[in-house]
């Protein structure tokens, strides 16, 4: 009798968890269908293509970065875990895992994936060129498992808005800008240029330093104080 009111209970409390977990795969999948990742297309940079013609790829629009704290206040919130139990489980894979990679292993973490060390050294034809001494540990590799991989595989929708990209302003467009500008200002900053010309910061930077190459600009400053002034050879 004892055995028989212990199986009744066991599957009672199974089918009880079943539903339980039912509801529970329910409400996340619910929930994940209202946060679809976000893509948008990009021109891969070549330097052998021609920007126009080059093809366009899908790439993930980021909504930002979560970080750790983020994640430990969700676990917590979700488990009896105490964000200290998360944080002290944490630094201890991750003391254990930069161990074993400086002595040489690979470190697989769970279901997660596996991490590697990735050496660096000046690049030589023949091995005895180099030292030991020369060559160290530069980054680490991640390689997700497959099983992960499947984990995040889902659907994915347009961006409305999409990557920032710059305006398309012809080159001699810039310049005239950049004549008219500089005939009413002695100098020009990154940020200036980039309201001048509708170029993104990266963009706006590398035509400004290109200009400086061809001598039509000098700069004066370094980082963020750097600014850019007319050279003698400005107007041909």
């Amino acid at each position: 009798m004892i055995i028989q009111v212990a199986i009744v209970g066991y599957l009672t409390a199974r089918q009880s968890l079943k539903c339980l977990l039912k509801g529970v795969l329910a409400t996340l999948t619910h929930n994940r269908k209202d946060m679809y990742a976000k893509y948008d297309f990009r021109k891969k940079p070549s330097s052998k293509e021609d920007e126009d013609e080059q093809p366009l790829y899908p790439r993930i629009v980021s909504n930002g970065t979560i970080d750790f704290q983020q994640i430990v206040k969700e676990i917590a919130q979700a488990s009896s875990f105490t964000p200290a139990d998360i944080e002290g489980v944490q630094l201890a894979i991750e003391n254990k895992i930069s161990e074993y990679l400086v002595s040489g292993h690979h470190v697989q973490l769970g279901n997660l994936g596996y991490f590697s060390a990735k050496l660096k050294a000046r690049p030589v034809m023949d091995a005895k060129e180099i030292h030991a001494q020369s060559i160290y540990f530069d980054n680490v590799n991640f390689r997700p498992s497959s099983s992960f991989r499947k984990k995040v595989r889902g659907f994915v929708e347009k961006a409305k808005s999409g990557f920032a990209h710059s305006a398309e302003v012809p080159v001699e467009e810039r310049r005239r800008r950049l004549e008219k500008f500089l005939d009413e200002r002695p100098m020009i900053r990154r940020k200036e240029y980039t309201q001048l010309t509708g170029l993104l910061k990266n963009k706006a930077l590398n035509e400004l330093n290109g200009w400086v190459k061809e001598g039509v600009l000098d700069t004066i400053g370094s980082g963020s104080h750097k600014i850019y002034v007319r050279v003698n050879t400005m107007k041909d």
